[in-house]
């Protein structure tokens, strides 16, 4: 009797410890590392730009040449498509399709030439990004072929045209200007390197141009 007695006092005393003890802790949860991906986005400013265009424009011509005459300029019309490809960097190219009015006066004789090319100049330029407006410089080689030339106002026939002019002509421009919006103002000034005249002296075009353009 007393050996059970003890017994059921142990029993009695571990299920009192248990209550007492409390409950168990919980094993804690395992920390999760976070993890952030950056993702860079592109905005406009970051891709290359594509634009047409129209430019049209006033040629103020003149010749190099070596001619006893004095010389006068004339003054012409330019115009013609345009595109534009733009790079992030300011970096800039800009061909055109233009119909081009250039020609020379002799104040000495009296005698004005006028030659009508189509002209391919191909702007090479660096922008600035100054809020609206964008400044830029830029050098423009350029190729053209005359086809119009006449003397004192009166055309040319084919005869006095292939005897009088070479048709190819050549050169390199430079100049500035600035865009805002979607418009286009600038000034070149392009050094012809072909002989223009069939002289026994050096005949070559020199020409300033304004012209402004419009671009989609």
């Amino acid at each position: 009797m007393k050996k059970r007695t003890g017994i059921l006092i142990i029993i009695l005393l571990m299920g009192v410890h248990g209550v007492y003890a409390g409950p168990r802790p919980k094993p804690k949860a395992k920390s999760k590392t976070s993890c952030t991906i950056v993702r860079t986005k592109y905005t406009g400013s970051d891709q290359i730009e594509y634009h047409i265009g129209i430019v049209a424009g006033e040629n103020i011509a003149t010749i190099q040449s070596k001619r006893n005459d004095s010389q006068d300029v004339t003054t012409g019309l330019v115009g013609g498509l345009a595109a534009q490809i733009i790079w992030p960097k300011g970096f800039a190219l800009q061909p055109e399709v233009l119909y081009s009015q250039k020609g020379c006066m002799f104040t000495g004789s009296g005698i004005m030439y006028d030659i009508d090319y189509v002209e391919v100049p191909i702007k090479v330029a660096y922008r600035l990004h100054m809020a609206q407006v964008k400044p830029f410089a830029f050098v423009a080689p350029y190729g053209a072929y005359a086809i119009r030339l006449s003397e004192n106002g009166n055309i040319a026939s084919d005869d006095t045209y292939s005897n009088q002019i070479n048709k190819l002509d050549y050169g390199i421009g430079a100049g500035a200007g600035f865009d805002v919006w979607k418009i286009q103002l600038s000034f070149k000034y392009s050094w012809g390197f072909a002989q223009v005249l069939n002289e026994t002296f050096p005949v070559r075009n020199k020409v300033f141009t304004f012209s402004a353009g419009f671009f989609f």
